[in-house]
């Protein structure tokens, strides 16, 4: 079997007036769009959760036709107010505010020669009846 040594990407916010991000690979190329470059105008995305899923297409092309297995990790979310909050405003706020961040550049991209891509779907994000140990 040929295994392809996956690259080591990142989503970097540029400098500027506006809040924009670019992908960059661990030898510091940007993400055009199509291919890495050190001399192209690099993808920008206004939003750090776009460029994560363009990070996670870009490294799965290098998994077409092999088997993937997938995962459910339960993340618990608390929220302490003297209001009442919309689950949809809570799921706003952590999809804006949160970031799962994986160290890749010391863990590389999975065990072996794996690629694990996790991924928070906060709009799937509904309220609970009973939390774990409370």
């Amino acid at each position: 079997m040929n295994v392809k040594k996956l690259p080591i990407l990142r989503v970097v916010e540029t400098d500027g007036p506006f809040n924009r991000f670019v992908i960059e690979d661990q030898k510091n190329r940007v993400w055009t769009g199509e291919r890495f470059s050190r001399v192209l105008k690099p993808t920008l995305y206004a939003d750090h959760n776009a460029a994560c899923s363009d990070v996670q297409g870009i490294l799965k092309s290098n998994f077409v036709g092999v088997e993937t297995v997938k995962y459910v990790v339960p993340l618990f979310v608390e929220v302490h107010s003297h209001e009442p909050v919309k689950v949809a405003e809570v799921a706003k706020y952590l999809s804006q505010a949160a970031r799962l961040f994986i160290d890749t550049t010391n863990h590389g991209n999975g065990p072996g020669s794996s690629l694990v891509l996790p991924r928070i779907e906060w709009h799937r994000m509904e309220q609970m009846k009973e939390f774990p140990n409370d």
